[in-house]
């Protein structure tokens, strides 16, 4: 079947033709990827910035012990006002004062998709270093030492986190930027009366941005948002010591940023923009939004990487075997397991996945 993308207004598409073309001129993340962070000064919340209209925090939990396999923290501070990522049918308000929660496991009979209002249900300090969303869940110290501790749906968790100065940029621009840095954990989650322990490698990640809520204080209506189109986001612990970053990003079905990122705790980073994501197969039945939204998501898909000299780098095949739990942006979290080969080795695994696919409503009728 062929993708047909929704509709979108001409100032929609000339802020996505707008995107590709400084993502080209002036995105300096490759670079930056395989360098020492020397940017924490720039990791504040920026509620009430002049300049920087919205922020996210994660912190993603790759690999935990059965039942949970994963545990994702996704926090928006403010709204992107991009299609891909808004969640309009809980933001009330004026955008720039509302935050948004997401998190699963795959062991959760229920996840947590909730919107704050700023300030009135969240607390959120730059002196105290702080971030709290309602009772569920807060962020707390400054780097290279951070402390998450979280409650909803029945779960229990806390845990430390010892951030390096590893980092890979997705975005570095003049008006968005967007890191993850690798990260080592020790903690804890508590559900159903069970504990479990973990310690490994996560990843803590930031974003600011410039985005239409800096001259707008109402929702724009979907085909004026910003046409990001597709995003998946994938994360490997390969081993003890080195992870995987799986990224493919479309504005208006175009790709915006196709990369692995290789992230070891001894030794510099590694950034490959020769990627093919493919999907093998999709799930028999459409999944539909609590706002009705139709997505087709994958069952079994694979990734292929080579460096520029043509040698291959990575060559896995990955199904789904968690439940798909809605809300990470318009899309959905889950886990897999994998197989294949990493430079001239086999290996296998699991992996975590955030999958967005947008298109034309009207294509499920067909």
């Amino acid at each position: 079947m062929n993708k047909i993308l929704p509709k979108f207004s001409f100032l929609s598409k000339f802020s996505g033709r707008s995107l590709l073309l400084g993502q080209a001129l002036l995105d300096q993340a490759v670079k930056y990827s395989t360098l020492p962070f020397s940017a924490a000064d720039i990791i504040h919340p920026r509620v009430d910035d002049k300049f920087y209209s919205w922020t996210h925090y994660g912190i993603f939990f790759p690999l935990l012990p059965e039942p949970h396999r994963y545990l994702n923290i996704m926090i928006f501070i403010g709204t992107p006002g991009v299609l891909a990522f808004d969640h309009d049918t809980i933001t009330h308000g004026d955008p720039r004062q509302s935050a948004t929660f997401f998190s699963s496991t795959a062991a959760l009979e229920d996840h947590l998709l909730k919107a704050y209002m700023i300030p009135q249900e969240t607390h959120i300090s730059d002196s105290d270093h702080l971030i709290t969303l309602g009772e569920e869940v807060s962020i707390s110290g400054q780097l290279p030492y951070i402390h998450l501790k979280g409650h909803y749906c029945g779960l229990d968790f806390e845990f430390d986190l010892n951030v390096s100065d590893h980092a890979s940029w997705f975005v570095k621009s003049p008006i968005y930027d967007h890191f993850s840095l690798l990260s080592h954990f020790k903690g804890k989650l508590e559900y159903q009366g069970e504990y479990t322990l973990a310690e490994g490698l996560c990843t803590y990640e930031y974003a600011r941005a410039v985005g239409p809520y800096n001259l707008s204080k109402a929702l724009l209506e979907e085909h004026n948002k910003i046409p990001l189109t597709f995003f998946t986001y994938q994360i490997i612990n390969l081993d003890s010591a080195t992870q995987l970053l799986l990224t493919k990003v479309d504005v208006l079905g175009k790709p915006a940023a196709y990369t692995l990122h290789i992230r070891h705790t001894n030794r510099p980073a590694e950034v490959y923009t020769q990627v093919e994501f493919k999907v093998i197969a999709h799930d028999v039945d459409d999944y539909v939004a609590p706002d009705g939204h139709k997505m087709r998501l994958p069952r079994l898909f694979s990734w292929t990487v080579h460096n520029d000299t043509h040698e291959l780098i990575l060559d896995i095949t990955a199904e789904i075997d968690s439940p798909y739990r809605y809300g990470h942006g318009r899309g959905y979290a889950s886990a897999y397991n994998f197989a294949g080969q990493y430079l001239e080795t086999a290996v296998e695994g699991r992996g975590y996945i955030e999958y967005v696919d947008m298109v034309d409503q009207n294509s499920f009728n067909d």
